[in-house]
């Protein structure tokens, strides 16, 4: 899909304009209530995985709490995880490596090898079957009992939508500049999705300054084969 493919230039674009930083004596900061909810996902999360992390900065965020052995973040963009890479050097971030690549990349990897993945601003801008395909193996990648924090953008209105000069071109896919752009989904249809997997132990919804709506963000935890039985006897 054409729309789709752009994508990786426009943040390619995008993150070429991200200028370094360091982050000496800083606390990393994004919103009160994002930052709550990734302390306890940073607790509870030792191996973690950044799938889609751009200019990596809510893997740094969680180094930052100070609980991490190891972190991945991985990107399609060779800019961002170019970025991403002399950040970590420039930061002292040795625990964390960062590699350019989609899902195919963990084809060969083993089950539950990560307790921690976060999926920030993704699965909402990726065609239905990608998204399948992506969850599916994060999923596998997964321990059992381990956390997933996703992230997904605000659920706008019909209004939005034209306000914002999107165009529908495919079912539930909006476009802007022939750059895929959304795939439309209700909060309701996520959380049916997520349920076959996970249990929701939050779902919040907390605003950006320089964006309009409420962001969505689910903490999941992965089912285990004792959580599986439980809901089917229910």
């Amino acid at each position: 899909m054409k729309e789709y493919d752009a994508s990786t230039a426009l943040w390619n674009s995008v993150y070429s304009e991200c200028k370094l930083e360091d982050l000496t004596g800083e606390r990393l900061e994004v919103e009160p209530t994002f930052d709550a909810c990734l302390k306890i996902f940073a607790q509870n999360s030792k191996r973690v995985l950044d799938y889609g992390c751009g200019t990596g900065d809510i893997l740094f965020q969680c180094a930052g709490f100070g609980y991490l052995n190891y972190g991945m973040g991985i990107d399609k963009s060779e800019v961002g995880i170019e970025y991403c890479k002399k950040m970590a050097n420039l930061n002292h971030y040795r625990q964390l490596d960062f590699l350019i690549g989609d899902i195919s990349y963990f084809d060969q990897m083993e089950d539950g090898c990560f307790d921690g993945i976060i999926v920030s601003n993704v699965l909402d801008i990726v065609p239905k079957d990608v998204e399948n395909n992506i969850l599916k193996e994060l999923t596998r990648l997964l321990r059992e009992d381990g956390l997933m924090l996703i992230k997904l953008n605000p659920d706008i209105t019909d209004e939005e939508i034209k306000e914002y000069g999107l165009k529908r071109f495919q079912n539930d896919l909006y476009e802007e500049d022939g750059v895929l752009r959304l795939r439309r989904q209700s909060t309701y249809k996520w959380r049916q999705e997520f349920e076959k997997n996970f249990i929701i132990e939050r779902y919040l919804e907390f605003p950006y300054p320089w964006q309009e709506g409420m962001n969505r963000l689910f903490l999941l935890k992965k089912k285990t084969d004792n959580n599986s039985m439980d809901m089917n006897e229910k």
